[in-house]
């Protein structure tokens, strides 16, 4: 309504009345900008991988038997096939992860729990069983391999023998969440809002980031794995909305929803810079150059870079990128090959599937668009912790109450629908009703007051009492500790009652009751 009133906007991005955007304010800034300084083959949270448990030796293509198998080179033979599933990454290694991490496993310092990820067996998207969420494991970074590439390592092994979180997998690669949403433009009746990173099938993407774009030309499936020549640095990721709607009561916001990815493009392949007759050929980047556009290092492995389009930026939708282009030492580890389309075919097969199995994919759409990416991958819980939307901890109305107590604009309905607990003892002779005495019972509201001391939750009037009893107390505990009793040896009882010495007689003349009455 705001863009409606003033004709144009450009504001930032917050959610004070979201008890997830006040918890994961802070924390996701660093958590995006860490992420954006790894290497590009390092799996990111919230990823949908390729992963199998601990193995000895190293994967390589079997070609007898036409598939990739575990060699170990110890005992000169070849260990079958390892157990592939598809995962979601859960959380990542405390400890650095260096190159060779993707083929052996060097020395750590620490457990496999801080040094390895830890993996989660993917549910079925469409299915109401979330069990495989329990099926996870730490394992280290070469028992995972990026999902986009599912056909080159599944490749031989027989559909009917594949993991059912193969396939769950495949479900989601028609699918996108947006992450980090912190601005807002427009002009009416036209607005954006820009995000720092994109979930788009199993990878997430960043600003900064390098991508692999889908080839616009025709290709062969045999040529497709040399397809892919050109590259995209992305320097923005926005959610385009065509013709707002003017009415606050609409179920949508705008009449069309697209999603934009624009950045710099880059070519191996010298042919594709004549495409631009306006502007002569340009020049390879030059060592130094090619540093400053790549955030990853060593891209200079792959040859020659040329920029297209005379350096300016290009907009794309999500459906023309492939995924990360990792460092050239990295494909190596990973394929033994620098070519960029290894992926395309699983890609965009993968995508297919998706629209045509994935139930949340209206009839005449291509995609579907999530909220967050618990959303996307249909799970309910994620490192233990329940994440399912409609949760029973996810009270919105008493995270609400709280956020407006700590802002201090409570009213007497907030803190009712709080639940604040009460005082517990004996009633204070004094109404407590300011937010010092709500913070000390309350660690919420204590943390957004400051410094305020809940050592002692009662109130003042009940503090002097306690203290007047104490001293009393304190007083007939030294009195009782004065008195002093002392009995003569032959007034002690010696022995038991039945031994002998004893002064144990029992009474005999006492009538005793029959024991039933008739």
């Amino acid at each position: 309504m705001q863009l409606k009133k003033r004709g144009q906007l450009d504001v930032s991005i917050t959610e004070s009345g979201s008890m997830d955007w006040r918890a994961e304010e802070n924390g996701l800034e660093e958590t995006i900008e860490r992420l954006g300084m790894q290497p590009s083959f390092m799996p990111r949270p919230g990823e949908v991988v390729l992963w199998t448990t601990a193995f000895e030796g190293e994967l390589s293509w079997n070609a007898e038997h036409e598939c990739v198998e575990i060699y170990s080179s110890t005992k000169k033979c070849w260990m079958g096939r390892p157990e592939w599933r598809a995962g979601v990454i859960g959380q990542v290694p405390e400890q650095e992860i260096i190159l060779q991490d993707l083929v052996d496993m060097s020395r750590k310092k620490w457990d496999i729990s801080y040094c390895g990820f830890r993996v989660e067996t993917l549910p079925d998207p469409n299915g109401l069983d979330k069990s495989y969420s329990l099926h996870y494991k730490y394992v280290h970074l070469k028992c995972i391999k990026p999902f986009n590439a599912y056909e080159n390592f599944l490749q031989g092994i027989p559909r009917d023998e594949l993991h059912p979180s193969i396939e769950y997998a495949m479900t989601i690669m028609s699918s996108f969440s947006l992450l980090n949403k912190y601005r807002f433009k427009g002009v009416w009746p036209n607005a954006s809002i820009f995000c720092k990173g994109i979930f788009i099938g199993a990878e997430l993407l960043l600003v900064g980031d390098a991508v692999r774009l889908k080839p616009t030309f025709p290709y062969g499936p045999e040529d497709a794995y040399r397809a892919v020549m050109d590259v995209m640095i992305i320097d923005e990721i926005r959610l385009e909305l065509a013709d707002c709607v003017e009415d606050p009561t609409s179920d949508q916001l705008a009449g069309r929803y697209d999603v934009r990815i624009s950045g710099k493009v880059y070519t191996k392949n010298y042919q594709r810079t004549k495409m631009d007759e306006s502007h002569p050929p340009p020049k390879a980047l030059k060592a130094d150059e090619v540093t400053g556009v790549f955030r990853s290092i060593g891209m200079s492995g792959y040859g020659d870079w040329y920029p297209l389009w005379s350096r300016m930026r290009v907009t794309v939708s999500q459906n023309m990128v492939i995924g990360r282009c990792y460092e050239p030492d990295a494909m190596q580890f990973l394929f033994s090959s620098l070519h960029l389309g290894l992926d395309l075919c699983g890609v965009l097969n993968g995508r297919e599937y998706s629209r045509k199995v994935d139930e949340r994919i209206p009839q005449d759409k291509d995609w579907f668009w999530g909220d967050f990416r618990t959303q996307t991958l249909a799970i309910d819980t994620l490192n233990g912790e329940d994440v399912g939307y409609y949760s029973d901890t996810r009270d919105v109305k008493l995270w609400r109450a709280n956020l407006r107590i700590v802002d201090g604009t409570a009213t007497q309905a907030d803190f009712r629908q709080a639940k604040i607990p009460g005082d517990v003892g004996r009633p204070a002779t004094k109404s407590a009703t300011t937010f010092g005495a709500v913070g000390k019972i309350s660690k919420l509201v204590s943390t957004g007051l400051g410094d305020v001391d809940i050592s002692n939750p009662v109130s003042s009037a009940e503090e002097e009492g306690v203290k007047e009893e104490s001293s009393s107390n304190d007083d007939d505990d030294e009195e009782e500790e004065e008195e002093v009793f002392v009995a003569r040896i032959d007034q002690l009882r010696g022995g038991t009652e039945e031994s002998e010495e004893g002064d144990y007689a029992p009474v005999t003349d006492i009538n005793k009751r029959p024991k039933y009455e008739y």
